[in-house]
C-alpha cells in the first residue's frame, strides 16, 4: 500500500469511528476482502454480520469518484447493496441499486451501521417520484378549510420537484420576501416529501426558540399525522421517537453537541434551514453539515459572496480569500450559481403579482433632528465635553454618549406622524432601539407623553416572548412595542402600521429583515366595513432608508 493512501486509511479509520463504528469488531467491519474481480478495501456489516456496503479507499490526491466502476464490481460480487468512495478528505454515497439514484452523490459524513439497515430497508420500497404527488391551490384544505396556496408557492415546490427528480439534485434555496408564506410553503413541500416516501423524517433548522413555537403551531395544523414535535421538549418527554418532523433552534443542537449523541448522519432525509443566511456560518455549519439529507434553505436575504468576482483569478492569486468567500456565500452553500437561487420572489414580484398583491410597499418619512444631520456628516457632531471638543458619529448616539433631549423630539415626531387605524387610533407599531437601556428609555419617554401606549420587548424582559405573543394577537392595550433585536426576524404581525428606526443599520440584510416586519397584508373590520392596509409608515430617524434605497450598491 502507497503511503499517501495510508494517510487517506487513516481518515477513513476516523470519520468511520466517528460515525460509531467500531474497528475492532469484525462483526461490524471486515478489511481487504480479495473478491473475484479484486480486492475491497473495506467491508461494512449489518447486525447480523452480512455484507451492507463496499467501502473502496484512494489515496488523497485521486478523486475517488474515479473508483465508482471499480467499487461496484466488488459490491455485486459481494451482493453489497451500497458504495462509498472515499479518499478521506471526501467521501461519496452510491446506493446503486436503487434505479432512481444512477449516480454517487457528495458526502461529508461516513453513514452508521443504524444508517445503512434504514436505508436498505426503504429500497424495499422505494419513494414515488415527488412530481407524482400533485400540488393544487387546494392542497392542505382538507386540513383547514381556509388555507389555500398560492400560485407562486406552487410554482416553488413545483421546481423543486422538477429538480430532485429530473436532475438528481439534493440542494436547494428558496429566496422569497418576508411574508410571503414561507412556513405554509415549508409544510405542504414537508408533506409531498413524507407522502411520496422521499422522505420519513425531517428536520426544520431555526435560530430562535420564539420561531420553533410559531412554526409548531403552523405545523401542528398541516402535518398533524407525522406527529411533529420541537426538539428541546421532545427529547426530555421521549416524544422524538415518534415523531417524523422535528423542529429544533440551531443553539439547542450546538448544545455539547448532542447532535451527535442523538442522531446519526443519515437520520433525517430532508433538512431545511429558515433564515439560512444566518444558520449555515460558524459553529452552526457544523451542525448542518453533520446531517446528510436533502437540504432547503429558506432566506429573503441571502449573502452573495461570489458575485462579480472573477472566481479563476481569485483562485490564483489568494484560494484562501476564495474559500472564505465559498463558506459565507448562500448561493454557493445550496448548490447554486452566484445569484441565482433555485426560486426566487420578492418584495416587487409579490406587489405586481396579478392574482395579488400580497405584499405592501413602505411609505418612507425622513424625519432625522439636526443632532442626527450633524452625526452622520463627515466631521460628525461637535459637542465640547469636560471643556474639551469632542466628535460623535451616528452609531456613537446612544452608545457613547446620550441624547435624552433627541429622544424625546423622536417619540413626539414619532406620535405626531405614525399612521393611524381605521378606528383613528395610533396604529399597532414597533420602533427599533440602539441597545436594551435606550428600548427602556424610550419606552419611559412614550408613556410619559401618553401613558400606557408602549411596552418594552427585549431580551432581558421577564416572558419577553409572551408579551410579544399577546402583542402580536392584540391581546395588549400597547400600541407600541419597543425592541432591538428580537421583533426583527421571524415575527409575523400582520396588523401592524408603523415602524420607527431609532437607531442606524449598517447591514442591508438587517435592514430588509425589519422593512419585512411591515409588508404583510392585513383587513380592518369596523363594525360592517374592511378596511384594507395598503402600505406601512417607515418612519426613519437615522437615514437609513436614503443609504440603502438609493446610495447603496
Amino acid at each position: 500500500m502507497s503511503q499517501p493512501e495510508a494517510f487517506s486509511r487513516i481518515l477513513i479509520d476516523k470519520a468511520l469511528e466517528f460515525s460509531g463504528w467500531d474497528l475492532l469488531n469484525h462483526q461490524q467491519i471486515q478489511f481487504e476482502l480479495h473478491t473475484g474481480n479484486g480486492r475491497a478495501d473495506y467491508l461494512l456489516k449489518d447486525s447480523l454480520g452480512r455484507v451492507l456496503c463496499v467501502l473502496e479507499a484512494k489515496r488523497e490526491g485521486f478523486d475517488p469518484y474515479d473508483a465508482k466502476e471499480q467499487a461496484r464490481g466488488y459490491a455485486e460480487n459481494l451482493k453489497a447493496p451500497f458504495i462509498i468512495l472515499s479518499n478521506g478528505r471526501e467521501h461519496w454515497f452510491w446506493n446503486y441499486e436503487r434505479a432512481d439514484q444512477r449516480d454517487a452523490y457528495r458526502i461529508e459524513r461516513l453513514p452508521s451501521r443504524e444508517d445503512l439497515e434504514r436505508v436498505r430497508l426503504k429500497n424495499l420500497q422505494p419513494p414515488r417520484p415527488l412530481e407524482s404527488e400533485i400540488v393544487t391551490p387546494e392542497y392542505l384544505r382538507h386540513l383547514k378549510h381556509d388555507l389555500t396556496l398560492r400560485r407562486y408557492q406552487i410554482r416553488a415546490m413545483d421546481e423543486i420537484a422538477r429538480l430532485f427528480d429530473a436532475k438528481g439534485l439534493r440542494k436547494f434555496l428558496l429566496e422569497m420576501a418576508t411574508g410571503t408564506g414561507k412556513t405554509l410553503l415549508c409544510a405542504a413541500l414537508i408533506r409531498r416529501f413524507l407522502v411520496s416516501r422521499n422522505a420519513e423524517r425531517v428536520l426544520f433548522i431555526v435560530d430562535r426558540i420564539e420561531l420553533a413555537k410559531q412554526t409548531i403551531e403552523d405545523f401542528a395544523v398541516v402535518l398533524p399525522e407525522f406527529k411533529p414535535v420541537i426538539y428541546k421538549t421532545a427529547r426530555r418527554t421521549g416524544e422524538l421517537l415518534g415523531a417524523s418532523v422535528v423542529v429544533a433552534t440551531i443553539q439547542s443542537l450546538m448544545t455539547d453537541r448532542r447532535y451527535r449523541e442523538e442522531f446519526t448522519p443519515f437520520y433525517f432525509d430532508l433538512v431545511i434551514n429558515d433564515e439560512a443566511h444566518r444558520s449555515i456560518y460558524g459553529d452552526a455549519r457544523e451542525v448542518v453539515q453533520f446531517f446528510q439529507a436533502t437540504r432547503i434553505g429558506l432566506t429573503a436575504t441571502p449573502k452573495a459572496y461570489l458575485k462579480n468576482i472573477n472566481m479563476e483569478q481569485l483562485a490564483e492569486e489568494n484560494p484562501q480569500a476564495l474559500e472564505a468567500r465559498q463558506l459565507r456565500d448562500t448561493y454557493h452553500y445550496f448548490g447554486c450559481k452566484p445569484g441565482f437561487p433555485t426560486y426566487r420572489y420578492d418584495i416587487i414580484d409579490a406587489v405586481k403579482d396579478p392574482e395579488g398583491p400580497f405584499l405592501c410597499l413602505p411609505k418612507i418619512f425622513d424625519l432625522r433632528s439636526d443632532i442626527t444631520t450633524k452625526a452622520l456628516a463627515e466631521s460628525g457632531w461637535a459637542v465640547v465635553v469636560s471643556e474639551q471638543e469632542e466628535s460623535f458619529k451616528i452609531q456613537d448616539l446612544e452608545k457613547k454618549i446620550f441624547t435624552p433631549t433627541r429622544n424625546r423630539l423622536m417619540c413626539e415626531a414619532f406620535l405626531k406622524e405614525a399612521q393611524k387605524d381605521p378606528a383613528g387610533a395610533i396604529g399597532k407599531s414597533i420602533v427599533f432601539a440602539v441597545n436594551q437601556t435606550h428600548a427602556t428609555n424610550l419606552t419611559k419617554i412614550f408613556n410619559e407623553l401618553q401613558p400606557g401606549i408602549a411596552l418594552t420587548i427585549t431580551s432581558r424582559i421577564p416572558d419577553a416572548s409572551s408579551f410579544a405573543k399577546e402583542f402580536r394577537d392584540g391581546k395588549r392595550a400597547e400600541r407600541i412595542a419597543v425592541s432591538v433585536d428580537m421583533l426583527s426576524t421571524g415575527y409575523n404581525c400582520r396588523d401592524l402600521l408603523n415602524i420607527g428606526l431609532f437607531r442606524p443599520v449598517f447591514s442591508p440584510t438587517e435592514y430588509i429583515q425589519i422593512k419585512g416586519r411591515g409588508t404583510r397584508l392585513f383587513t380592518f373590520t369596523i363594525g360592517h366595513t374592511a378596511y384594507e392596509k395598503s402600505c406601512f409608515f417607515l418612519l426613519d430617524f437615522c437615514a437609513v432608508a436614503e443609504y440603502f434605497e438609493e446610495q447603496y450598491d
